[in-house]
């Protein structure tokens, strides 16, 4: 894709640039090109071994129209990016809006084929991460949140006190890796580190991470500071060489005294077990809302008292004021799922209707992959 004439005109502005600030330009598309060559090498494939891929000439599912319209401007890039998650999302038999980003972010060197052999990788390595249920993510999540409490006893209970859980602060760092958070040039340090360290990677880095950004951490007052922090904005992280230093750090990072297999165990028997009970009674109770009402896509955790939706943590994050920008920043008043099943005819309202999902499926109603 970055070899496209138009490339810069058309991407360059859009949502999975933003954080590339100059770094392709410096270093050169050719030498960008050199480097994720090598990254099926660090995963164990050959790049002349890989298979072309036959795709699907299914029609695709609605939310990949979405996920590649809030991508990718050019319309030949929204399709591909759609061909490629048609196909994973049979290879896999699930689908989770991480899957989108990291695939979106190999598409600037790799087509297609080579796309679906690195994700087909990367899956393997997060075994039941990309999933709308990801129980295993969740897992690994508490896990990671159990080390914390033992290295950052501290920062556990700042976090407590700010009602912030683990499932919700380390979505975009487990699955969406890093992307649309870290810049370029230390994104790609992040993939190499990742593809050869795997999941434990992931518990190093975040622990690096509250290492470097501990004292900004304690020292926040509100929870959406904190998330502001954890999701490295530019609003709270002014400095880059920060995220050189995490990553620096996460080399440093020893976790192997930690059983993390009994430590999975132990957390999904403590922490998410009656979680995934309480959901599914939810679900099953409110038939008719099957996803988050912003993206369409996420699980939801919360029910906005004044959006009248169901909504979850990643669109607090990324759309603070609402779908339609009807909110001041901390203006929602949220409640829990629980407690909005518990008293779910007094919220309950007509389910909201989707024009602009509905505009975008009849923009594409033609595409076929």
């Amino acid at each position: 894709m970055l070899r496209s004439t138009d490339f810069w005109e058309d991407e360059g502005e859009t949502s999975l640039m933003l954080q590339e600030k100059g770094f392709i330009k410096s270093e050169g598309i050719e030498k960008i090109f050199e480097r994720t060559s090598k990254w099926f090498e660090l995963v164990g494939l050959k790049k002349e071994e890989i298979k072309i891929v036959e795709f699907s000439t299914d029609e695709p599912e609605r939310i990949f129209v979405l996920d590649a319209e809030r991508t990718f401007s050019n319309d030949i890039n929204k399709k591909k990016l759609v061909k490629i998650l048609t196909h994973l999302k049979k290879e896999f038999g699930d689908y989770q809006q991480g899957l989108s980003f990291v695939a979106s972010f190999l598409m600037l060197t790799m087509d297609e084929s080579e796309n679906v052999a690195l994700m087909t990788k990367i899956n393997s390595m997060l075994p039941g991460y990309w999933k709308h249920e990801a129980i295993d993510f969740g897992t690994s999540a508490f896990t990671l949140y159990h080390i914390l409490q033992q290295t950052h006893p501290s920062i556990t209970k700042h976090l407590e006190n700010n009602c912030i859980d683990a499932g919700t602060f380390c979505q975009k760092w487990f699955l969406g890796l890093c992307v649309h958070l870290l810049p370029f040039r230390y994104l790609f340090q992040f993939f190499e580190k990742f593809l050869v360290g795997g999941v434990e990677y992931l518990y190093k880095f975040s622990l690096a991470l509250f290492t470097v950004l501990e004292k900004r951490i304690l020292d926040a007052k509100n929870p959406q500071v904190i998330f502001a922090i954890l999701r490295l904005d530019e609003s709270e992280i002014k400095d880059e060489e920060i995220f050189q230093q995490i990553l620096d750090k996460s080399d440093t990072i020893d976790i192997s005294t930690f059983d993390l297999k009994e430590i999975s165990k132990d957390v999904y028997e403590r922490n998410l077990k009656k979680r995934i009970e309480s959901a599914h009674k939810v679900h099953s109770n409110v038939e008719e809302i099957e996803d988050c009402q912003w993206c369409l896509d996420n699980f939801p955790e919360f029910y906005c008292l004044e959006c009248k939706q169901l909504v979850c943590q990643d669109c607090l994050d990324d759309s603070p004021t609402g779908p339609n920008e009807t909110h001041q920043e901390d203006s929602h008043t949220l409640i829990s799922m629980e407690e909005y099943e518990n008293d779910r005819d007094k919220h309950n309202q007509p389910k909201s209707t989707t024009t602009t999902v509905e505009k975008l499926t009849k923009d594409l109603e033609d595409l076929k992959v």
